[in-house]
């Protein structure tokens, strides 16, 4: 039996959701075996011909699992189903979802009728679960997955216990929420068989998560360069330094000199526009200043943490690996953005959008600070998300940050540049591999696995281990790790949904200083 998942279609869309998973993934053809000993679950995403909807339905009534929207499963199944606006996804109580985060949508879709899973604002439900002969169906709302193609943005509140909610301007659509759905309705159409889901980890060597600390520069002095730069190296923290080039001319050579630490370009002058050409002059400039001192930089951050197409093709032509923008995506795990005709050549590597000059905007004290990064850090744990933390030297709070590096070191949590990870996530992209199970025995095999990438196997929510390249594993023998009851200290969503006066007047703000500097 192959551990494997089909698709009848590769979207740009469902591309970025399954390398960002990574199950064994390919795409089907009228040449391949859809036998339910060749998959364990099969995605409908697209409009299917007569034929492939007649081996839909073999695959589905001898025990196979479709995982489709509502399209698909109209014409499938004949579904019902009704648009409707989502502002958001509520995950609290649910039987199936509820240790997902819940999240932000903002779009119509189109709700399966008998939808029983998963509750919008108003409270109507948007997941459809059913049964056809041996077969079981996970029905999404129509529009889900596309969402993820979004690039819109919006100020949100991030939730914390101070005077006011943090707040910025992020990704419109909760990312992280719609990949979790996908991921989780994968990992219970497998479990439903009484099969292993096989993905692999998102972390080297199967650790939880991974630290980042990301600096942005704008306008910073020297001195606060050199303070924040001797702090990191008190904790062993290689930070990525992300240049604004245009204020710091005269002394950039002071960048060259961070050994253990990586420099990328975050501008020349503070601000991005819609403009292909502007966008690469910018670019080019800055990147001539880091150059001409010694620095070739791999990655990049915008000002703002804006991204839009013009600025991803400036990146491109200007060499760039990677880059970061919250407000394309944030706390997630890396991926490629389509360009509207095709993927992206550079990587996108999520942060998390609060910094402690945000928090301390929203009247937070140094220990409230410390108490915002405590459960940030613990959900990212919980969820296994990389805990990639940015900030400004102009005006940190050194204190709170010395905590955190601190705490990120005695709770050995690996530390890593952006450009590491990076590195690592293309090396998983490019492991080809293999699972099978056969009585009961869990094969995996692959010809150019690296010893840092780790499958990670799961038989049910909270039954899960960790194992390397080319194992032999007797299911029924094994030692599973016990994943314990995530513990929520988060507010609804409908309390972050609430517009208030401190965000209104941040976002006047935004606006000021965006054309100001």
């Amino acid at each position: 039996m192959r551990l494997s998942v089909g698709i009848t279609h590769l979207s740009p869309a469902w591309k970025i959701l399954l390398e960002q998973i990574a199950p064994l993934c390919e795409e089907l053809t009228s040449a391949t075996d859809w036998s339910t000993e060749n998959y364990g679950c099969i995605i409908v995403s697209s409009t299917i011909s007569g034929a492939a909807k007649e081996k839909l339905m073999h695959f589905l009534i001898d025990g196979g699992s479709l995982l489709l929207e509502t399209e698909g499963a109209e014409q499938m199944l004949g579904t019902k189903s009704k648009p409707a606006f989502v502002d958001y996804i509520d995950t609290t109580d649910d039987p199936l979802f509820s240790s997902l985060a819940s999240g932000f949508i903002g779009q119509k879709m189109n709700l399966p009728s008998k939808a029983t899973q998963l509750k919008e604002r108003h409270g109507r439900h948007l997941i459809e679960e059913t049964a056809v002969g041996k077969g079981k169906v996970i029905i999404l709302p129509g529009g889900l997955i596309n969402s993820v193609l979004s690039w819109g943005r919006v100020r949100r509140n991030f939730p914390s216990h101070g005077p006011w909610m943090p707040s910025e301007r992020v990704a419109k659509v909760s990312k992280r929420t719609v990949r979790d759905i996908v991921h989780r309705s994968l990992q219970e159409l497998f479990w439903r068989r009484d099969l292993p889901f096989v993905s692999l980890s998102p972390f080297p060597n199967g650790e939880n998560s991974v630290f980042n600390f990301r600096v942005d520069t704008d306008f910073a002095s020297q001195e606060a360069v050199e303070t924040l730069y001797k702090l990191c190296n008190k904790h062993d923290v290689p930070a990525t330094w992300f240049v604004e080039t245009g204020s710091c001319q005269e002394w950039v050579d002071q960048y060259g000199k961070m050994e253990g630490h990586e420099i990328g370009l975050h501008c020349f002058k503070h601000r991005i526009s819609n403009d292909y050409t502007k966008n690469e002059l910018d670019m080019r400039k800055g990147t001539s200043i880091l150059r001409k001192n010694g620095i070739t930089p791999r990655g990049y951050a915008a000002p703002f943490g804006e991204w839009n197409r013009a600025l991803a093709k400036a990146l491109e032509h200007r060499g760039f690996e990677y880059s970061s923008e919250f407000a394309l995506n944030y706390d997630d795990l890396p991926f490629y953005p389509f360009l509207g005709e095709r993927s992206s050549f550079v990587l996108q590597v999520p942060v998390h959008p609060i910094s402690t000059s945000t928090l301390r905007n929203a009247r937070h004290s140094t220990e409230e600070m410390k108490d915002y990064f405590e459960t940030n850090m613990e959900d990212h744990l919980a969820n296994r998300l990389p805990l990639f933390i940015y900030d400004h030297p102009a005006n940190p709070d050194h204190e709170a940050l010395d905590w955190l590096f601190q705490t990120v070191k005695e709770r050995k949590i690996s530390a890593l540049t952006m450009g590491q990870y990076a590195d690592w996530w293309k090396v998983r992209a490019g492991t080809h591999w293999s699972a099978q199970l056969k009585g009961g025995l869990l094969q995996l095999s692959s010809s150019d696995w690296d010893d840092s990438v780790k499958v990670e196997v799961s038989q049910s929510s909270n039954r899960n281990m960790m194992v390397g390249k080319n194992t032999d594993l007797k299911l029924t023998e094994t030692a599973w790790l016990t994943t314990q009851p995530k513990t929520n200290r988060q507010p609804h969503i409908s309390v972050l949904h609430r517009l208030n006066r401190k965000m209104i007047f941040n976002d006047i703000l935004h606006t000021y200083w965006k054309y100001k500097l």
